[in-house]
């Protein structure tokens, strides 16, 4: 695909028939037409300077409503590229992603400490520059990069007033100087909202809450159709809410958020205490004498051998967070809800806890029409999320670069 960032008309109009392709895998002329409110013969103009580009072949014959099958178009693998990155707060995973979707360069993790603001823009700078040193097809090709984090984000102004803030000058700025190319971020909990819209369970769904259970509590609001983000793009902070009155302090600064009773955390902490009360569990043989810290996967590990103590922590967290979701459900009266992240891997010693919640709190005409799933998008939604959100905001805005 060719960059030319000149604004010019005929480039936004490349710009949606690629957004669209993008987006919909496959489409006929007369999708396009339609979809997008051009002429045809425009359409096929269009068409052809973006097959001349290599970015678009066919894939096959579509419906006929009478005579013969049309095209259907879509995108070809190497049309442009993303680099995607996920962000947690003590390790990140970074993948080279194509443009239907699929690893060029897998994801590998690396490992960091968020507080850390400068060593963290550091470390994440050298592994796009090793991802780009290592690609072997045309560096130009490749659009921006996506990064998807924790934390109060600013996506116009690419800030995030949580993690990574340098006061006035955007932490997508000081990586782009280094790269020289666009860099776009997005909270954690929308780009997997943003990947479920999109390409997951909430495709065909009007109302969705996209719940991620990590270290934190995040959550992706889908409403009438669309990711809400709020005026200043800092809504579904809903894990910050005080629900314990002068409970455990949380990151952020307040006491007995939801997130400190209902995250993994909440279930290391947990699992911690519970050791050092003398609970007799498997956790104490598995973290030998380093238990001042369990890793909640720990606990989900050994709640699925039959560890009593691992269950009885997740089935607590799991309430917790039932109840939590609850009051979402009272409010936004969503029709799906997804649950993500690697918490969900503890299958019903989490989700049927979380159930018997909501049974208990929400109002049964509210409870019976909500439909509840878990991701199969597993860790690759982050990192997807984080790449539509690029291949979106640089189609609409390729002035960017």
């Amino acid at each position: 695909m060719k960059k030319d960032k000149k604004n010019t008309k005929k480039q936004q109009q490349k710009n949606e028939v690629i957004r669209l392709l993008y987006l919909n895998k496959a489409l006929t002329n007369a999708n396009l037409v339609e979809k997008t409110g051009l002429s045809l013969p425009t359409i096929t103009q269009l068409l052809s300077e973006l097959n001349n580009e290599g970015c678009i072949e066919i894939l096959g014959a579509g419906t006929s409503s009478g005579g013969r099958k049309p095209n259907l178009l879509g995108l070809t693998n190497n049309a442009f590229y993303t680099i995607s990155v996920d962000i947690e707060r003590y390790s990140a995973k970074i993948a080279l992603i194509n443009s239907n979707n699929n690893y060029v360069v897998k994801p590998h993790q690396f490992e960091l400490d968020l507080i850390d603001k400068n060593a963290t823009v550091d470390i994440v700078t050298a592994q796009i520059k090793k991802i780009l040193k290592e690609f072997d097809g045309d560096s130009k090709q490749i659009i921006g990069v996506g990064i998807s984090m924790p934390g109060l984000i600013n996506l116009e102004k690419g800030i995030n007033l949580t993690y990574l803030n340098f006061k006035d000058i955007p932490v997508s700025l000081l990586i782009e100087q280094r790269i020289n190319l666009p860099v776009f971020i997005i909270n954690d909990a929308k780009a997997r909202a943003l990947a479920e819209l999109r390409f997951g369970k909430a495709k065909e769904a009007k109302n969705t809450l996209v719940i991620y259970v990590g270290w934190g509590f995040g959550t992706g609001l889908i409403l009438d159709g669309k990711l809400y983000n709020g005026t200043n793009g800092f809504s579904g902070e809903f894990g910050h809410i005080p629900i314990v009155e002068d409970g455990i302090l949380c990151q952020c600064g307040k006491r007995g958020c939801l997130e400190t009773i209902a995250s993994g955390t909440a279930v290391s902490r947990l699992a911690t205490e519970g050791i050092a009360r003398g609970e007799q569990t498997d956790l104490a043989r598995l973290a030998g004498n380093d238990a001042r810290h369990i890793h909640y996967m720990s606990v989900v590990e050994s709640a699925l051998k039959g560890d009593a103590f691992s269950i009885d922590i997740l089935s607590e967290v799991g309430s917790e967070l039932g109840r939590g979701v609850a009051m979402l459900v009272q409010i936004l009266n969503p029709e799906l809800i997804i649950f993500g992240g690697q918490m969900v891997k503890a299958g019903q010693f989490l989700t049927i806890p979380i159930e018997h919640a909501l049974n208990k709190y929400c109002l049964n005409e509210l409870r019976t029409s909500i439909e509840i799933d878990i991701s199969e998008m597993g860790e690759k939604a982050s990192l997807l999320g984080a790449a539509i959100n690029t291949i979106e905001r640089y189609f609409l805005n390729p002035n960017k670069i």
